[in-house]
């Protein structure tokens, strides 16, 4: 998986391209911060993106915690209030398995790319 799969980055014309998620064309003087969330994969598609989120601990150390089917996500929040999302995750992934690792490095990727060209501003 690489972030390219998601959303593309055009700094020549300080904007980017959400592929998979809330699709359009944003520009970066637009964006106030960036962070990483997780919807429960039994309502994607099903409800409004990202508004049945499940909390993920950092932390996998005890076997009592039920671990989900989630979908990785970035949302991105506008100057106007409004929230835009990717999609990370192609299909449902348990909490912290494989799959989910990879997904969560791709999120945090975008997330400080989000950053860098917010500071560039």
């Amino acid at each position: 998986m690489s972030v390219e799969n998601s959303i593309l980055f055009d700094d020549e014309n300080k904007a980017f391209s959400i592929c998979d998620g809330s699709i359009g064309i944003y520009r970066y003087e637009d964006v106030v911060k960036g962070q990483i969330v997780y919807e429960h994969a039994k309502y994607k598609g099903k409800s409004p993106m990202f508004s049945h989120r499940v909390l993920v601990s950092t932390l996998n150390t005890s076997i009592f915690v039920e671990m989900k089917k989630v979908y990785v996500g970035v949302e991105i929040t506008l100057l106007n209030g409004e929230r835009v999302y990717v999609y990370i995750s192609k299909g449902p992934v348990i909490q912290h398995n494989y799959q989910f690792k990879e997904d969560y490095k791709v999120a945090k990727q975008i997330v400080e790319k989000m950053d860098k060209r917010k500071k560039e501003e």
